[in-house]
Parts: C-alpha cells; sequence; structure tokens
C-alpha cells in the first residue's frame, strides 16, 4: 500500500498541473455564446486563452469567440481594442472581413455607435477595400439605424 500512494500522488500532481484543457474551455465558451450567456462565453475565452498560450491555432479559435460575445454584448470599444491588439499577433487573420463581420454583430447588438466606429476603423486601416466599408455605412444609414450624431460624424468624414 505504501508504494501506492508516492504514485498516486505524482499522478494528481501531473493532473493538477496540467490545468484545464483549452479546446474544452473553446466548446465551454462557444456553448455559452450559442446560448448568449455573453458574459460567461468571454470568461470561458479568456480562461482558454490564457493557458493555450503554446498554441496559436487554440488562441486565436479562442479569440474569435471572445471577440464575437464582446460585439454581441455591445461593446464597442472593447471590440476595437480586442481588433487592434490582434492585430499584431494575428495580421494575416485580422482582416477586412472581421471588421466587417464585428460591426455586423454590434448593429445587431444595439451598439451602433461602436459599429460606425469599427466601419470607419477598418476603412482607415484597409483602404483597397474601402467600397464594402462605405457599403456597410451606406445601408445603416439607409435603414436609419444611426444616431444623428453618427450622421453627423459621417457627413463630416465624407461617408454620407
Amino acid at each position: 500500500m505504501r508504494s501506492v500512494l508516492p504514485a498516486l500522488a505524482v499522478v494528481a500532481g501531473l493532473a493538477a498541473g496540467c490545468g484545464p484543457d483549452p479546446q474544452a474551455l473553446q466548446e465551454e465558451a462557444q456553448a455559452a455564446l450559442d446560448r448568449r450567456d455573453l458574459d460567461v462565453a468571454i470568461a470561458k475565452a479568456d480562461e482558454g486563452i490564457a493557458t493555450a498560450k503554446q498554441d496559436r491555432a487554440a488562441a486565436w479559435r479562442l479569440e474569435q469567440v471572445r471577440l464575437e460575445a464582446l460585439a454581441r454584448g455591445a461593446k464597442g470599444a472593447d471590440v476595437q481594442a480586442t481588433l487592434e491588439r490582434l492585430s499584431g499577433s494575428y495580421a494575416a487573420q485580422v482582416q477586412a472581413p472581421l471588421f466587417l463581420a464585428a460591426a455586423g454583430w454590434l448593429k445587431e447588438a444595439g451598439d451602433t455607435k461602436g459599429a460606425v466606429d469599427l466601419l470607419v476603423a477598418g476603412d482607415t486601416r484597409f483602404p483597397a477595400e474601402h467600397e464594402r466599408f462605405q457599403a456597410a455605412i451606406t445601408e445603416m444609414s439607409q435603414a436609419r439605424e444611426l444616431a444623428p450624431a453618427d450622421v453627423e460624424r459621417l457627413r463630416a468624414l465624407g461617408y454620407l
């Protein structure tokens, strides 16, 4: 019996040192996002990102879930800050389509100011995609989804 106890202690120590599985945390984060439990989705994604430091692919998938949860939670400033942060580490993935998708999620969540800010930032960052950003702004304007201050700002910037 004495020889079994040290072996069990080693196994327990190894299991405790492994930490949470990034894949399992991604699945939990995605499930929370799917049921619109956005705070849980963000928390699980953050936990997974912290554990997936050496696995860039897993970290990226978790970052995507986190980004969508932020946007669907109408947190425009956080979305923009996240995209800025990710553009350094994941430049190939952080492109115009991601800005457009995040702006769409913000708009659906009722954060039209955040959506406009993101569209303007995306247009500045990706000038070759100007027509796509312009079309998204025009669509919001025609649907009368913009606050008067946003309309004036977009007019001053030449979008409307």
